[in-house]
């Protein structure tokens, strides 16, 4: 009889037996659990990843996962051997909220095919392999144990160092704060000297305004009596001024009259500046140079070689810039202006007033 195949599924497995026995009952931290293999996975438990077993109960719909400790290479192999659908029975402890292999039974399926008779024969055999590992072996990290651990540790030397710098930082300020407490009883004194200095200065300067007025009272007086008599002096004469120029105002404005046919005149007169007043200048007219059709003049020609009082308006826009212009011609320089006749012995200008080409 010829063995054409013989295929070797999977062997029987042995764990971790922690106490020398290879099954264990259920409890709070393990059990046991029978039932079919369904695939591998890949677990992350903490900053560690794992391969686990899912299984299918026999008593149960759920799938359930045990995880491989990282530490048993021999046993992580035999269980990338196991096939969907094998019958496995795993122990198991709980750690970190986590399921353990802690020993595991598969079947071992052995097949035999004889030739030519074409009989086919199937052998079924389990067996428990047990592994005996190291006895103080460490189990898996607890990664959530460890990091409570480096927590303390950490909280340990926080709270060294904050004592120390408390201690360093408390004897800081104590100096600190004696040093200022000198600075303050320092300024605190010079405060009381420069008071004690001003109240003295004050007495002085009182003192001193005593003699005064008892030694220069007389002087005084006369000094004011005649401040006074001064200022009212300089008072008339500047009254008297403006009286004598009101008066020559009026004088000038009774000599120089406004020629009979030119009243109502609206145009553009040409002549020579020969003198300056205070808002217009005397204007000796040489020609007319235009009349416009509102003109109501009868004989505008009569204003030619007389002399006429131009006024600039003080309310008018253009005022300020007329008023310029004024101070920029010379007395004798010949000018163009456009002046109007709205009323008395003057004529106002209007739009233009300008050196005449």
């Amino acid at each position: 009889m010829k063995n054409l195949c013989r295929m070797l599924v999977l062997g029987v497995l042995a764990g971790l037996l922690f106490s020398g026995v290879l099954w264990a009952e259920n409890g709070d931290r393990g059990g046991t659990i029978r039932g079919i293999f369904v695939r591998l996975v890949e677990r992350a438990v903490g900053e560690q990843g794992y391969m686990g077993i899912v299984v299918k109960p026999f008593e149960s719909d759920d799938h359930v996962t045990v995880l491989v400790p990282r530490q048993q290479e021999e046993l992580g192999e035999a269980v990338r051997m196991l096939r969907e659908g094998q019958e496995v029975r795993i122990a198991f402890v709980r750690e970190d909220e986590q399921m353990w292999v802690k020993g595991m039974e598969a079947e071992q399926r052995e097949v035999v095919e004889e030739r030519p008779e074409g009989r086919r024969r199937m052998g079924i055999r389990k067996e428990v392999l047990r592994y005996e590992g190291d006895q103080e072996r460490r189990e898996p990290k607890r990664p959530i144990a460890h990091l409570e651990q480096m927590e303390r540790q950490l909280k340990e030397v926080i709270a060294g160092h904050l004592e120390q710098v408390g201690r360093a930082l408390k004897e800081v300020l104590g100096a600190h704060l004696e040093r200022m407490e000198a600075e303050l009883r320092e300024h605190r004194e010079h405060i009381e000297r420069m008071q004690e200095e001003l109240q003295e200065l004050r007495a002085e300067n009182e003192r001193l305004r005593r003699q005064l007025r008892e030694r220069d009272g007389p002087e005084r007086e006369r000094e004011v009596e005649i401040r006074i008599r001064r200022e009212a002096e300089e008072q008339r004469e500047s009254r008297g001024q403006e009286e004598r120029e009101v008066q020559r105002r009026r004088v000038e404005q009774r000599e120089i009259g406004l020629p009979d046919g030119m009243a109502g005149f609206r145009g553009v007169l040409i002549g020579r500046i020969l003198r300056k007043l205070d808002r217009g200048f005397v204007l000796k007219v040489e020609r007319v140079d235009k009349v416009w059709e509102d003109n109501r003049a009868d004989n505008p020609e009569a204003a030619i070689g007389k002399e006429l009082i131009i006024t600039i308006r003080a309310d008018e826009e253009r005022g300020e810039r007329f008023l310029h212009t004024l101070r920029t011609l010379e007395i004798d320089e010949r000018v163009l202006v456009e002046a109007f006749h709205f009323e008395g012995e003057r004529l106002t200008v209007v739009e233009q007033l300008q050196k005449a080409e």
